[in-house]
């Protein structure tokens, strides 16, 4: 089988693990700063906090299963350090800068502009207004998304104001903090995800409006979660 160029590495990274691509530019920042020499990932995760990245790994073994670092030295369980080098921190710049010329991949998210209401969520059954072409550095393989437009001033201070298209990742359930698509009997909202110390599901407003107050789900499992917000995308 024919060895992937350092490029054709870059490039597959960039469609199947589009997070990762920041965290290379920052393996690469390093490895620069010290002389090409061995980085540690601790130095990564400190410098992705310096450059306040939403994605921070706990090691960088995905890079070395894609060839684009090695691993050298005794890992830290161990009791050393591990430290990774870039094979070739010239090809690596080079295909990293070659990113920016490489047009997009995108794929087609239906968008629902009326989600006024639901009983059981069931997107299949909704319809489906228009299809928008997302980037897949957004819409990342092997989930499924969906697009709808928001409405109200409840979530303003996220960034997500009235007539604002939100791409939502689908799934039925969410982490403490993370702003969803709720389904309520009145219709669907979205709030960032919250839990009581009773254990009671809380709907979370943020709003520069007073008038917006927290919606409380007596019984959590009554809580039907359309999808977890991702982005809202430029109109």
């Amino acid at each position: 089988m024919t060895e992937l160029s350092v490029l054709d590495k870059v490039k597959l990274l960039s469609y199947e693990h589009p997070e990762w691509v920041d965290v290379l530019r920052a393996c690469l920042f390093i490895s620069k700063k010290i002389g090409n020499s061995r980085i540690a990932g601790s130095w990564v995760y400190e410098e992705l906090k310096d450059r306040n990245s939403d994605f921070l790994p706990n090691n960088l073994r995905l890079l070395v299963r894609t060839g684009l670092l090695q691993k050298v030295g005794d890992s830290t369980r161990g009791g050393h350090r591990a430290y990774y080098v870039a094979p070739d921190t010239i090809l690596l710049e080079k295909a990293l800068d070659a990113l920016k010329d490489i047009p997009p991949i995108t794929v087609r998210i239906p968008l629902y502009a009326n989600l006024a209401s639901c009983g059981t969520p069931n997107l299949s059954e909704a319809h489906i207004d228009s299809y928008v072409e997302v980037d897949t550095r957004l819409a990342k393989p092997g989930y499924d998304y969906y697009l709808v437009k928001a409405e109200g001033a409840s979530m303003n201070l996220e960034g997500i104001s009235s007539g604002d298209v939100v791409l939502i990742r689908q799934q039925d359930h969410a982490d403490i903090g993370q702003k969803i698509v709720a389904c309520l009997p009145e219709g669907i909202t979205i709030k960032e995800f919250q839990r009581a110390k009773d254990g009671k599901a809380i709907l979370m407003p943020r709003s520069t409006h007073p008038e917006y107050e927290p919606i409380t789900i007596e019984n959590p499992e009554d809580l039907k979660i359309q999808g977890v917000v991702i982005t809202t995308l430029s109109n």
